[in-house]
């Protein structure tokens, strides 16, 4: 467990009442199911001596009256609306709040589902999150419960920068700890838990750190909660795990060519006459099953979708591929197919070309040194 008394990721002497009051497992929190919880999920930098430097902050509130229920959505038969089924059902309230300045961009963002946002200046960080905490405080007769999913962030940032508003809460439990006590993985992913609790990937806009909505996180987190409540402790919730990359395993799927040369130098590059590739395959999957008789090795297309490419095991299936493919029909469409074979590129296996890069870069360092030994000797004859 990451967090203990002698804990040493922050300082906690002067917000100890709440830091003793931790919810450490499944049986502890299933006690406090009567409470108010709120979810917090920061987002940004931790800073700890210089000013706060988070970006946006996400806080979700799930009364009393709800929480003991089992609202689990798997069972839900519209892909797509689970997250808001979730949070309609659940009578929950969410806050998405930005920081004036520090806007980042919305270009790929996870878009927020649940109302507007609200956006504050950094000086008014701690106030504002002072005057919702009393009013969600006065609303709800019950003690507040802080809970969140991996909370080293925003624990490190509130004891530096915010500690007025651990006065509000009186208990607070790190989900991911308690979720690890009932799944198959002692550090349980957040996206991993929810899609074990039923919940369908493509509505889990959860990708790199980046791409994170701190609204949305704060509701989601408030969806393992709840399933947590009524999770068995004799049961194991499996979580499926990423497998091991297999450094030797081929990519076969790429936006523009696939690379490098050295590992794909068997290509034909493709079109359709008169019209965009695009028009008949939308992305590359489904390019690939177009030529199940050449057994492709991957396939390639540009992010306009224009034209693309096929990547053959041998020389001589590439061969094959151009002359039966080019000037002949496939689907009704006319195709153009021309190689992107160059014989003075060499074909290698991936532990060939790691192989030549580790020999190259100590053929360099090796150069380098010499340089720099011929330099000090030139340098000692001059004295």
């Amino acid at each position: 467990m990451r967090y203990h008394h002698g804990c040493r990721l922050f300082k906690t002497k002067h917000w100890g009442t709440l830091w003793q009051n931790n919810i450490p497992d499944l049986d502890a929190l299933k006690e406090k199911s009567r409470y108010t919880f709120v979810a917090i999920d920061f987002e940004g930098r931790f800073t700890k001596d210089g000013p706060l430097n988070i970006t946006e902050i996400g806080l979700a509130v799930l009364s009393p009256s709800v929480s003991a229920n089992c609202m689990s959505p798997d069972d839900l038969e519209c892909q797509g609306q689970a997250p808001k089924i979730f949070f309609e059902q659940n009578q929950i309230n969410s806050y998405w709040i930005k920081v004036k300045g520090k806007e980042r961009s919305e270009k790929g963002r996870d878009r927020y589902y649940f109302g507007q946002p609200q956006e504050i200046e950094a000086e008014e960080t701690e106030s504002t999150l002072v005057s919702l905490l009393q009013s969600i405080q006065r609303r709800s007769g019950s003690p507040l419960v802080l809970v969140g999913f991996d909370l080293v962030f925003e624990l490190s940032t509130i004891a530096s920068h915010l500690s007025r508003i651990t006065q509000y809460f009186s208990f607070w439990a790190d989900l991911q700890e308690v979720a690890a006590e009932v799944t198959s993985t002692k550090c349980p992913g957040m996206r991993a838990t929810l899609l074990a609790f039923g919940f369908f990937a493509s509505d889990l806009a959860i990708r790199g750190k980046s791409d994170h909505n701190a609204g949305n996180d704060a509701v989601r987190e408030l969806a393992i909660l709840v399933n947590l409540l009524n999770a068995n402790k004799t049961d194991t919730i499996h979580i499926q795990t990423a497998r091991p990359r297999d450094e030797n395993a081929l990519r076969r799927y790429w936006q523009n060519r696939p690379a490098p040369k050295e590992l794909f130098p068997f290509t034909a590059r493709i079109r359709i006459e008169g019209k965009d590739l695009k028009s008949l395959v939308t992305n590359t999957k489904q390019l690939m099953t177009l030529f199940p008789g050449y057994q492709p090795s991957a396939v390639g297309m540009t992010r306009v979708g224009n034209y693309g490419w096929v990547c053959l095991p041998t020389v001589e299936e590439l061969s094959r591929f151009v002359e039966e493919f080019h000037g002949h029909k496939l689907k009704g469409e006319t195709w153009i197919a021309v190689t992107d074979y160059d014989p003075e590129i060499p074909h290698l296996t991936p532990e060939q070309l790691r192989e030549a890069r580790r020999a190259k870069q100590e053929a360099q360092r090796e150069q380098k040194q010499l340089e720099r030994r011929r330099e000090r000797n030139s340098e000692s004859d001059k004295v």
